[in-house]
């Protein structure tokens, strides 16, 4: 009995060594892939959606840059994933993965959610990434269609939302995606690959996701962010809808204020994926960003 005692207690010593408490996560939310050699650039995906939205990123600077792929559970794929924080969580699990990995000044660039989580995460780690790069993704989305709206007010909405999410029939998933699809990107040819990311996607996780994105505000947070931002917003999509411009710019704009070290640009004619619908014009400005000491 004292044989096997001590046996287990050094093979937890042993363990204790090879995997550091701080590197775990009891319910692991992330993967990555990475491909290419350079500086390290992290890409995380929107709702909904895939790396796969980032294939012809990849194709065009794989030879220059390390890039780090996050994938999410359930995002694309059917994989169940609980968390009582899952926004949260992708949050922590990419700045753990950083710093297990000693990334030095990463370029994160996020998509949509992928972005809100960029600016979160260099809000609360001022110093651990060199630029960050959102599409389409603010400190608080709800407010540009919503003016007003808080995450106490939109509580309801939500409960509702996740309901709406776990009960959805899979018979309509694919009309309902074309449906979403269609709002967010103008380019018909770039639309069926990520409304079959859509449908691929568990349906829960993303009801939960998207209803923390209505709960969780951080305008005030990212006044911590002191290294350069760059923002690409949209505001075609809701020409249709009395917005002009110069109104969807100023929603924008309000929503950045805090950050010390921002750069904002408006797109003229893209929807929400704009590296689909305005590929020249995002690339050259990212392209400049990028190079700015």
């Amino acid at each position: 009995m004292k044989t096997s005692k001590l046996i287990m207690v050094r093979l937890l010593l042993i363990l204790s060594f090879l995997i550091p408490s701080n590197k775990i996560f009891a319910n692991q939310l992330i993967s990555t892939e990475v491909i290419g050699k350079g500086q390290p650039m992290i890409l995380i995906h929107g709702m909904s959606s895939s790396t796969g939205v980032w294939d012809e990123f990849v194709e065009r600077y794989q030879d220059q840059y390390e890039l780090h792929l996050v994938s999410i559970k359930g995002f694309g794929n059917k994989e169940i994933a609980s968390s009582e924080h899952f926004l949260a969580q992708i949050k922590n699990e990419v700045v753990q993965y950083v710093k297990d990995n000693t990334l030095s000044k990463p370029i994160l660039i996020g998509h949509s959610m992928g972005g809100f989580l960029g600016l979160w995460a260099a809000a609360e780690e001022p110093d651990l990434f060199g630029k960050i790069v959102s599409v389409d993704g603010v400190p608080y989305f709800p407010v540009l269609q919503m003016p007003g709206i808080t995450p106490e007010t939109a509580q309801p909405m939500v409960d509702g939302m996740k309901a709406q999410f776990a009960n959805s029939d899979e018979n309509s998933a694919r009309a309902t995606q074309e449906m979403i699809v269609s709002t967010m990107i103008a380019t018909e040819s770039k639309r069926e690959k990520v409304v079959q990311m859509g449908i691929d996607s568990n349906p829960e996780v993303i009801g939960q996701a998207y209803g923390e994105m209505f709960l969780t505000d951080i305008r005030e947070k990212v006044s911590e962010i002191k290294i350069p931002v760059l923002v690409f917003g949209a505001w075609a999509a809701y020409k249709n809808y009395g917005a002009t411009k110069e109104s969807v710019a100023a929603g924008y704009k309000s929503q950045l204020a805090n950050i010390e070290n921002v750069t904002f640009l408006l797109a003229d004619e893209a929807y929400h994926f704009v590296f689909y619908d305005e590929p020249e014009w995002f690339y050259d400005n990212l392209d400049a960003f990028i190079a700015t000491k």
